[in-house]
Order: structure tokens, then sequence, then C-alpha cells
């Protein structure tokens, strides 16, 4: 006589007990939850035992899967197959009358339940892969943001004559804008500059660190700013990738008769603010790293009051629709002009961040206004 599906389900019980005996050295695994589990695995295999399919097949497969992904924080994959698929198995069979179909039908049983074993453990160690990749990315962008805080300045020069501020927000973790001031009292000269790198994260901010130590190592052996400049984009054409792109503003500052000499390799927004007037300084070469070439420099001179301003095009592109804008900017730096360059440069980054809230790009600038006579 044929067995009905209920004598099966029957058989199940006693072989859910049987194997529940089987396991009790391991009974610490069996929560209530999985042993809920266990049994409706139990039942879809009285089910295919009696009328195999497709659909009973499926469910076979998502409950062991769910039920391995339950397990695997406590077992390995072996332990978790030994106990809930062979000694199963084992139980099974003990209470099911084994004719050869009801083998074939087991054994497709026990494939079922190890590819989903199988498959549950795979995805676990991919999520577990990529959790260690996103740990060890984290790290990085701790160590690169420590890193590239290091390379701005820790203080602002005395000069002289002049007041100087400078501010750096990055979009992400590390950006690629950078800025920097240094005074040589015995040289009778100031360097700024503030360059803007092509993209964010850790190869934006290596190449920070590569324009800083470039441009700075090239100072003493120049005799003009326009030489440094060429030197570093010499390095940097032959030795960084070509879609990587720097603009840059250098300056050479002499306090004593306020002349600046300013070479700006592809930038903007860079100008001079005299009253309530702003003057664009145009570009005197292309942005860094695309081809050896020559780079011009423009001279001014400056006088109490003007103020010499350098931002990143995180400033004025800003906005989700209508970009902050230059005017906007020159608007702001001519309103505050008779305020110190701190209070300048704050002012600049209080109206961006006004209009456009988070930026989306890295937000640097550099203000250098010259004064009566030297600050404390």
């Amino acid at each position: 006589m044929v067995d009905t599906f209920e004598t099966i389900i029957y058989r199940q019980k006693q072989a859910l007990h049987s194997w529940k005996t089987s396991i009790v050295p391991d009974a610490g695994l069996l929560t209530p939850e999985i042993e809920d589990q266990v049994w409706e695995l139990l039942v879809l295999c009285a089910d295919n035992l009696k009328s195999p399919s497709l659909d009973t097949d499926e469910e076979i497969s998502r409950v062991a899967y769910d039920l391995g992904v339950e397990l695997l924080p406590k077992a390995d994959i072996r332990k978790i197959n030994s106990i809930f698929r062979d000694k199963l198995i084992d139980a099974v069979l003990r209470h099911v009358k084994t004719d050869d179909t009801a083998l074939k039908q087991m054994i497709h049983f026990a494939n079922l339940v190890s590819d989903a074993f199988a498959d549950a453990s795979s995805d676990r160690l991919r999520r577990t892969i990529s959790r260690q990749r996103t740990l060890r990315l984290a790290e990085e962008l701790h160590m690169a943001k420590a890193i590239q805080e290091k390379l701005l300045p820790k203080s602002i020069p005395h000069i002289p004559g002049f007041q100087v501020a400078g501010r750096v927000i990055p979009a992400f973790e590390v950006g690629g804008d950078y800025w920097s001031v240094k005074y040589y009292p015995d040289d009778n000269r100031v360097t700024m500059k503030l360059a803007d790198i092509s993209g964010h994260g850790i190869a934006a901010a290596t190449l920070v660190a590569a324009v800083k130590f470039i441009s700075g190592g090239y100072y003493r052996a120049a005799s003009t700013a326009h030489e440094v400049i060429e030197r570093t984009n010499r390095v940097l054409v032959m030795e960084t990738p070509v879609e990587i792109l720097v603009t840059m503003v250098y300056a050479w500052l002499y306090p004593d008769t306020r002349e600046i000499e300013v070479v700006n390799s592809g930038h903007t927004p860079v100008f001079i603010c005299r009253e309530n007037t702003c003057e664009d300084i145009p570009v005197t070469g292309p942005v860094l790293g695309v081809a050896i070439t020559e780079y011009g420099e423009h001279k001014y001179q400056l006088n109490t009051g003007d103020i010499f301003f350098v931002g990143s095009d995180g400033i004025t592109e800003a906005g989700a629709g209508e970009a902050f804008g230059e005017a906007r900017l020159k608007e702001v730096v001519v309103a505050n002009k008779d305020k110190t360059a701190d209070e300048i440069a704050d002012a600049v980054i209080e109206a961006v961040t006004s209009y456009a809230g988070q930026p989306h790009d890295d937000v640097s600038l550099v203000v250098l206004k010259a004064v009566d006579a030297p600050t404390g």
C-alpha cells in the first residue's frame, strides 16, 4: 500500500525526535527558531517524497539557505553539513520506506540542502570580505585625512604689513585642495599657493602631498616664481596619470615693496579687489600635468586695503541649480573689504554654505590683505 502524506509526516516527526537525540552533544545549536526551520525542511522533504515538483525544490533550497544563514555564525560549514544534512537524512531514512524512488528523492533532497548551505556560506564570505574591504578603506581614508591635515599650515606666519587667511573644507573624507603660505625673512619673500587636484579620495590626497613637496622643493633653486611652476609641471607630466590634472596659483610676495608676482596655471577664481572693484588675474599657462611648457607671471603692486583672493571652483560652482558664481563671490569679498583676512575668509565660507548647503566639491581659499602696519 502506498503511504499517504499524513503517514509520511508522522514518520518525519519520529525522524525529528530521532535526529534530536543523535545531536545531543551539539544541542546548543538547536534554538526553537532553528528547530522550526528543521521541521519545515522535513515537511518539504515529505512533500517531495510524495509529489516531487520544482516548486517544492525551490522551497527546500530557500529554507535550507535561511537555516544556513542562521547557523553559520555558530558553526563552520563542515559541522553544519554533518548535523543538519547527514544526520538529518540518516534519521529520515530510519523512519521512511526506502525503495529506489525514495532513495533517489532523498539523494536529490541532500543535494538541494548541500547547495543551499554552500550558497549561504559563499554569500557570508562575500559579505565578510566586503566588510573587511570597507574597513580597510575607512582606515586608509582616516590615515590619508590625518596626513592631509598635517600638510596644511599649522599657523599663519607674521608678515609685516599683511594679513593672511586660508581655509580647506573637503567635500568627502579627504579632498584634492591644498594651500600654503611661507615667509622667508632672509629673502624678503613670501610664497603662496593654492592647488586644486581633480578628483577626491586617496589618489587626490596623494597628489596633494606630491604637489606640496615638489613645488616647495624647487623654491631655493629658482630665480622666479614661474620657474618653480615649470619644474613642478615637468615632474607631474612625467610621473602622474594623464587623467589627473592640477590647477594652481603660485605667488611670490615681497613685503617691503608690496609687489606680488603671480603664476596662474589654469586656475579660477583668482582676483585682486581694490575699493569696490575686483580685477581677475588671467592664466599664465595651462593646468599642470598636461604637457611640458613655459609659464609666465603677472606682477601687481598692492596698496593698503587691497585684497588678493584665490579660491577653488568648489566655491563658484556650488549650488544644485544656479551656481554660486564669481559675481556673488566678489560681492561677498567687497562687502567685507574693511574686515580682517580671517573675517573675509569666514564670510565667504558662510555665504557659500548658506547658498549651497553641504559642498559637492572641495572648497578652499586664500585671502591676502594689505594693511597699514604689521599686525600681531
